[in-house]
């Protein structure tokens, strides 16, 4: 992310009348911030340079809602419709969006369809039962709340909420005591895993709303 807006502040901030050899020191420096804060706000660019500093921050911390406000912000800019900041700008605002919406896809609730336990030699199906809610949040919408509804073996169910971070491949890892869970979103729905001693726990879940 740095490279590519190192090499943007160079070509916006070339033709800077204030100060050149401190703005090209800085982003020599790879100091990017501070190249903006070098320039003068009189230079026509300077506004949407520091907005672009904002829109790639705010897209590399997931936080899609507030870069797709940022980038609507730079399209009103009075720039041309091949300037790099604006086809930089539409570019992520498009990936945010399609972000947004694998997300709004994934939330809800989920039943448990299968329940299977590998050994490491056989797999077996084992009786389960109950349901996932499953909603993701603000500002960083890859952080999602996981709620447990009477879930799991029928003499052990369990019934509370948990907060899970995915990656943007809407998958997540996390330590639980002694289990390793892991959470895959699929177009089959949801598959949980839950590995430690005596092998693997595996739930095939449907999206039921």
């Amino acid at each position: 992310m740095r490279i590519v807006i190192l090499l943007l502040f160079c070509s916006l901030l070339m033709g800077c009348s204030q100060e050149p050899s401190r703005i090209q020191d800085e982003l020599d420096l790879g100091q990017y911030t501070q190249a903006v804060d070098q320039s003068s706000r009189k230079d026509p660019m300077h506004d949407a340079a520091q907005l672009m500093v904002r829109l790639e921050t705010q897209f590399a911390s997931y936080r899609f809602e507030d870069s797709i406000t940022t980038a609507r912000t730079i399209e009103k800019l009075p720039l041309p419709q091949d300037n790099p900041i604006r086809l930089r700008a539409k570019s992520i605002q498009l990936s945010a969006e399609a972000m947004l919406d694998r997300l709004k896809q994934a939330a809800g609730t989920y039943q448990i369809e299968r329940s299977i336990l590998d050994n490491g030699q056989e797999e077996t199906t084992f009786p389960a039962t109950g349901q996932l809610n499953i909603s993701f949040g603000k500002p960083h919408t890859l952080l999602a709340t996981v709620q447990y509804q009477h879930f799991g073996m029928p003499d052990a169910p369990r019934s509370d909420t948990e907060t899970v971070r995915f990656e943007p491949d809407l998958s997540a890892r996390l330590a639980l005591s002694e289990w390793l869970v892991s959470y895959v979103f699929s177009r089959a729905g949801l598959t949980l895993t839950f590995e430690g001693p005596g092998g693997k726990r595996i739930y095939q879940l449907k999206k039921v709303d």
